[in-house]
């Protein structure tokens, strides 16, 4: 780790004391573990460049060997604590910190204390001569001199302390998230990468889920297995701001995917409050497959359904779409391009607040779900 123990960074509404171990948020401190806190300030000593991931692990495991899951663990942690949107992924390469970061030096006035010149001094000694006024007249210009200038070194001070409050304050003006800022939304999970690192998080934990795969014709790992033995799922969340522009403007949910055994989803949850929930389901039903749009959950599972064997092409994943229209604010299910139904409203059951969700669920009697995913995509403009 670099030697910033001297340096303060504002990203706001962050600031993040590196001598005092400390991350504060609009004043309110925010508990970080020690790896996850050195992850974070590596990113923001790099002023906004991205961090390669091996040199980010180096600098944070110095001393140790660790694989890519620790450091996919610590950014997952900091965009829970951040927001999603603080720390970006560069596919390849690595992280980088968004917010413009400012940097102030630790050691304030009032910690240093007045300048040895200006310590208080005893008052002039009489001469003895009966008349000081001579000697009073001679040393007050000094006085008002000295007064003068350190009343000037103040007011330099206060100057300065105010035009960078003011810097300040217009950046996080600036990056204030506000419904009139979003201007489209773009979320995706793409080919083999792991979607942790992509800024998805997983619903249940615990146990191995690092399933990457290959094309077995171009030996290119560029998909992603979930296997459940009962339902687990990856997810993005939107902010409320961006649930709102996308119930106003046309998107696509995109699914580029393939069903090995079992069920499998992907879905856009536009509330709870907000809007409704739309999803796509895949499943297996004795030797048929099927593509689902769902209308009810409970207390029984009503949806519209079509049977498409393509479902289980797991070389050749098929790409399924819903095309939202928000002047009718119905989706259609779309086939490799070719529109199979029409009029799907969603539905306001089961609402997480989990925004983009894709995953894997046991179906009937399989006892065990296996998806397969190339490509998951949120868009609206």
């Amino acid at each position: 780790m670099n030697d910033s123990r001297a340096t303060i960074f504002v990203f706001l509404p962050f600031r993040l004391d590196p001598a005092r171990r400390l991350l504060t948020r609009d004043g309110l401190p925010i508990t970080l573990k020690p790896k996850e806190f050195d992850t974070l300030l590596v990113l923001v000593e790099e002023d906004g460049r991205v961090v390669d991931k091996d040199d980010l692990v180096a600098r944070v495991w110095p001393d140790s060997f660790v694989g890519d899951g620790s450091l996919a663990k610590n950014i997952s942690v900091l965009r829970k604590a951040l927001g999603e949107d603080v720390i970006e992924t560069h596919r390849g390469r690595g992280y980088r910190v968004t917010l413009p970061i400012l940097t102030n030096s630790s050691a304030t006035h009032e910690e240093s204390g007045p300048p040895p010149d200006e310590v208080s001094r005893p008052a002039p000694q009489s001469s003895g001569t009966g008349d000081n006024s001579s000697a009073g007249s001679a040393k007050a210009p000094r006085l008002s001199r000295k007064a003068a200038a350190a009343s000037a070194v103040a007011a330099a001070l206060l100057l300065a302390f105010s035009a960078y409050r003011l810097v300040v304050l217009k950046i996080a003006a600036a990056h204030r998230p506000s419904e009139s800022t979003v201007r489209s939304i773009l979320i995706q999970k793409e080919g083999g990468l792991d979607p942790l690192t992509e800024g998805f998080q997983l619903q249940w934990p615990d146990g191995d889920y690092r399933h990457v795969i290959a094309n077995s014709e171009n030996n290119g790992f560029d998909r992603w297995r979930m296997v459940s033995n009962d339902e687990n799922m990856y997810y993005r969340k939107l902010s409320d701001a961006e649930k709102t522009f996308a119930l106003q403007h046309d998107w696509t949910l995109t699914c580029v995917c393939a069903l090995e055994k079992g069920g499998g989803f992907s879905d856009i949850d536009l509330g709870p409050g907000i809007g409704p929930r739309f999803d796509i389901g895949f499943d297996q039903d004795a030797k048929k497959y099927f593509v689902d749009l769902t209308k009810q959950i409970s207390p029984q599972y009503e949806f519209d359904r079509i049977e498409f064997p393509g479902v289980a092409d797991v070389d050749h994943p098929h790409t399924y779409e819903l095309r939202f229209d928000h002047v009718s604010q119905t989706a259609s299910l779309w086939i490799d391009g070719q529109q199979k139904l029409s009029g799907y409203r969603g539905h306001h059951q089961y609402q997480q607040n989990h925004g983009l969700m894709f995953g894997a669920a046991t179906y009937l009697d399989a006892k065990e779900a296996s998806m397969v995913f190339r490509e998951v995509r949120f868009e609206v403009r």
